[in-house]
């Protein structure tokens, strides 16, 4: 990793403290309520079994993990992990008084970079974040690293969608709406610019999941949601069972 590159990531995470305080605010009313939607499709295919340990990468405050450990029973423990400290504070003091605080825990941590021995967990899930790392394919290899040979990685992410009329609402609604909106909210319009620029330049659909597949991951699929405004992907780390 050059200069730069160390540079510009480490801008991205000091903005992301900067807005902490309003983020869940400002998803939850930017998406008109559906980003819950997608976090719950996610769930559904989650590994099943028993005492999954589960990892979620740029966990934020950590919506995406406390959902799934709320609805999901098999999931036994999790950990997120995220650079930004002010996203990891607030996170924490969502789940202090939870029940099921004792099944979480949050971390600074990098994802190109998991501190975590190999094959230590049955599933990475990662919401709207991947596209904010400085190396995409590190963060799969990581991934693929650290998850046990049944495991399965989960991507959810913003895309365009196909439908060049939904499209073209979609791009001029980030372009101009969105940070507008969001910048007023959160008083840094240049995080919500940060946004746009990050969809419309970001791999997805086929690209994105022939990305996973050369991270080592199999039967990789792309499940689009809400006309292709998002994404989830899944792969597997080893060929065993049927396909999705």
């Amino acid at each position: 990793m050059n200069l730069k590159e160390e540079e510009s990531r480490e801008q991205v995470w000091k903005m992301f403290d900067k807005i902490s305080p309003r983020y869940d605010l400002i998803n939850h009313l930017l998406s008109f309520g559906v980003d819950t939607y997608w976090r719950r499709q996610l769930i559904r295919h989650l590994p099943q079994g028993e005492d999954i340990r589960l990892l979620d990468l740029a966990t934020g405050t950590g919506d995406q993990l406390i959902t799934i450990v709320k609805k999901a029973k098999q999931v036994h423990s999790a950990l997120g992990l995220d650079l930004s400290q002010e996203m990891i504070r607030y996170g924490q003091k969502k789940i202090i008084d939870k029940p099921y605080a004792h099944q979480i825990t949050l971390m600074e941590g990098d994802a190109t970079n998991i501190k975590l021995q190999k094959e230590t967990v049955e599933c990475v899930t990662m919401s709207f974040g991947i596209r904010n790392v400085t190396d995409v394919d590190k963060c799969l290899y990581e991934c693929f690293r650290v998850l046990t040979p049944s495991g399965r990685v989960m991507i959810l992410e913003f895309s365009l969608p196909k439908n060049l009329i939904i499209r073209k609402l979609h791009v001029f609604y980030l372009r101009y709406v969105l940070p507008n909106i969001a910048g007023w909210i959160s008083r840094n319009r240049k995080a919500y610019r940060y946004l746009n620029n990050t969809v419309e330049s970001f791999p997805y659909g086929a690209e994105f999941c022939e990305k996973i597949k050369q991270a080592g991951f199999f039967y990789v699929k792309a499940y689009p949601l809400t006309f292709g405004i998002a994404t989830l992907y899944i792969g597997d780390k080893l060929p065993c069972g049927n396909d999705l």
